[in-house]
């Protein structure tokens, strides 16, 4: 194999030598007249597959545009090797060449603007320059969506993700391109741009290849691989290749993911209008939203392999549909809440406003750590409980224009979201953690910036309403402030029950080296704490507090809840 420094020195011939190969081997095969798949050697087919593909590799990296023909070339091939001898002991060594062409063929065609996967592939064969067309089987989303293609294998690193979420098989695993255009209301619940993930199969028409025509019959497919899991090949069955790992590592460098996280708590004001509910796919009818709400510092990627791991599970699919919720945990911790609650009630405004879907309204709200306090405040009432805290005057007694009345009525009262119909707490503190009120989490809160809205709103409403207004409305809680044992809000919200008509499970860690028997807690969160009175289930596992999400127990336990609750 040639190293890099020969590779640039020889680029520019070895891609001449490439492309003159290229058509000594159009010529051979225009001499090859009526063969037929049926009488390929196998042995020299793959040889002939191998060898365009190397050659592509170098034309590649001499940034020639006949890589494209070079890579597709050797896919072809490739095939007809598996198609000759589907079960043969040289059938593994044709499927990678296969795989491997195929993925640098549409690498190579979407750097120099070959492809268009909504439509076709422009490649040059036997007989010349031909249009591919590309065909699109099993996705919820539109042909439409396919605006461009990246690879895999050079996805950025995802920090939250830590399982291996991939299928060895046929194809070649990419990751879509989906610009949003805004065209819908549904658009405003998908990132800008979107990431999802295909497998790229080609089926070249072997009878026009080896007589020597060139591909008039060829068709690119794209599968879904979250729907497809086997395809049919030339006198075989096998699993369809797929790397789901690879569209959330996009996804989340394309939205600044941990960076994100830490900015929402460290500059709140800044962040305040990012909060963001999206959806992993277009809404689909019919079936049940899950949506997953991150803890301190953080965003929804710290559920990616709870995410991906679900949408494995057979059936998981069929039934549910994936969202995720972010936003800035350096806000007043209330507010945070209004607007998780704002923006849930826009979704259904959005997909269901006839409230007539059955799947939409029974969706599942999952919580992690403080993520759970947040979901905990969308399935309870507020009756007067957090305003008494505040102002010792009801809130229609006050001297306020409509603006700030109404803000401060969406922050202190509020009912459950009518929709939520099960709620799923990890390692939520329920009762506090005493690591808050530690110097360490002092300092952690007096690093965060309060939002200057909120400040401005307690201002004025003490100032025109003399001694109406409670010292503690200028003293509210951030994120890290509400996980104290002793805060007012933290207290008055552990004392108020679930909605009777929302059935809820816990899920509390209690170390990775710690006996379950004698553990007290994750390391953060006690286990008392991360407990709840009513639950239907309370289930520990052996986890820390920052490992629960990418447990494979919590996934288990997870998707077990959720086929009880589809089931009913």
């Amino acid at each position: 194999m040639l190293g890099e420094a020969s590779m640039q020195e020889s680029g520019p011939i070895d891609v001449r030598i490439a492309r003159r190969t290229f058509l000594a081997t159009t010529a051979s095969l225009a001499l090859a007249g009526t063969a037929r798949a049926g009488s390929v050697d196998v042995g020299k087919t793959l040889a002939r597959a191998d060898g365009s593909r190397r050659r592509a590799h170098l034309a590649e990296h001499a940034g020639a545009k006949e890589c494209i023909d070079l890579y597709y070339e050797g896919a072809v091939f490739a095939y007809a090797a598996l198609a000759a001898d589907p079960c043969g002991p040289r059938s593994n060594r044709a499927l990678g060449v296969y795989n491997a062409s195929l993925a640098g063929c549409l690498r190579a065609a979407s750097r120099h603007r070959a492809i268009d996967p909504r439509s076709h592939l422009i490649v040059r064969g036997p007989g010349g320059v031909t249009s591919v067309p590309v065909v699109h089987r099993g996705f919820v989303w539109s042909p439409a969506d396919f605006h461009g293609l990246l690879d895999p294998s050079a996805s950025p690193r995802n920090p939250s993700n830590f399982r291996d979420h991939s299928r060895v098989g046929v194809g070649a695993p990419q990751v879509v391109v989906r610009k949003n255009v805004r065209a819908t209301p549904e658009d405003a619940f998908l990132h800008d741009p979107m990431f999802f993930p295909a497998t790229a199969v080609l089926r070249p028409d072997l009878n026009a290849w080896l007589g020597g025509a060139g591909g008039p019959g060829d068709v690119l497919e794209f599968h879904d691989p979250l729907r497809v899991g086997r395809i049919d090949m030339p006198g075989s069955n096998g699993p369809l290749a797929a790397d789901f790992d690879a569209p959330i590592a996009y996804l989340e460098r394309s939205t600044k993911g941990l960076e994100s996280g830490w900015s929402g708590l460290l500059n709140p004001s800044q962040d305040v209008n990012r909060a963001f509910l999206g959806l992993l796919e277009p809404f689909q009818p019919g079936k049940i939203p899950v949506i997953f709400v991150h803890g301190l510092y953080d965003t929804p990627y710290t559920f990616t392999d709870l995410m991906n791991g679900l949408r494995l599970r057979p059936g998981f699919l069929d039934r549910y549909q994936i969202a995720g919720y972010r936003y800035a945990t350096g806000l007043t911790f209330l507010h945070s809440a209004a607007l998780f609650r704002r923006d849930l009630h826009n979704f259904q405004a959005t997909f269901d406003p006839s409230q007539a879907d059955p799947g939409f309204q029974d969706s599942v709200l999952i919580g992690h750590s403080m993520g759970g306090l947040q979901v905990k405040l969308q399935v309870v009432s507020s009756g007067d409980a957090f305003w008494d805290l505040v102002s010792c005057r009801p809130l229609g007694a006050l001297a306020a224009t409509d603006r700030v009345r109404s803000t401060l009525g969406s922050l202190f009262y509020f009912d459950p979201v009518p929709f939520v119909r099960r709620a799923i707490f990890l390692a939520t503190p329920h009762d506090g953690l005493s690591a808050a009120a530690s110097p360490g989490g002092v300092l952690s809160e007096r690093l965060t910036r309060p939002p200057q809205d909120l400040k401005n709103l307690a201002a004025q409403v003490d100032a025109d309403n003399p001694g109406a207004i409670r010292p503690y409305m200028h003293d509210l809680p951030n994120s890290i402030g509400m996980l104290r044992r002793r805060e007012p809000l933290h207290r008055t919200l552990r004392d108020l029950p679930i909605a009777p008509h929302v059935r809820y499970n816990t899920v509390a860690g209690t170390g990775r080296f710690i006996p379950p028997a004698i553990a007290r807690g994750d390391g953060i969160v006690p286990v008392k704490s991360a407990s709840l009175d009513g639950a239907e289930t309370q289930v520990l596992v052996p986890e820390s507090h920052t490992t629960i999400n990418t447990s494979q127990y919590t996934l288990v336990e997870v998707d077990r809840i959720l086929r009880g609750h589809a089931a009913g």
